[in-house]
């Protein structure tokens, strides 16, 4: 298995995430070619591949503050088929080797309460919940 990130478009890349996006979310949501490759652009897409295949991905989003350079990790997703081995962890482990590497200073994430595994593991990863409002405003036109 192999661990790295995506730079360039193909096709197959956009099925195999658009796979996953359909395991972590009964949404239904699936990225187009134009929103994929504007990703690609301007955040770091990192996979896990098995034999060419992605079967796990993070996005870092870089945050550029005025209180310095921020990440923000955004929709970790493995494979069913691949959970429980520990590669979760593995993928968060190379998001935030790869965060530091950029010289991002903070890294802050989102995950639902309900989520027990993955927030058990960004509490193993030292991650701290931190005691904030968190708003959203829908801006998609309808």
């Amino acid at each position: 298995m192999i661990f790295k990130e995506l730079k360039n478009f193909n096709a197959k890349d956009l099925l195999d995430i658009n796979k996953l996006l359909k395991q972590w979310s009964d949404k239904g949501y699936q990225m187009k070619p134009s929103y994929f490759k504007k990703l690609i652009k301007k955040s770091h897409i990192l996979c896990l591949y098995d034999k060419g295949t992605i079967v796990g991905t993070v996005t870092l989003v870089k945050v550029h503050k005025l209180s310095g350079l921020k990440g923000s990790v955004e929709h970790l997703i493995l494979d069913q088929r691949y959970r429980g081995r520990g590669l979760g962890e593995k993928l968060m482990r190379f998001a935030v080797q790869y965060a530091k590497k950029l010289k991002i200073e903070t890294l802050f994430l989102t995950c639902e309460p309900e989520r027990k595994i993955a927030n058990k593991l960004y509490r193993k990863l030292g991650f701290k919940i931190k005691n904030t409002n968190f708003y959203q405003l829908p801006l998609k036109n309808e």
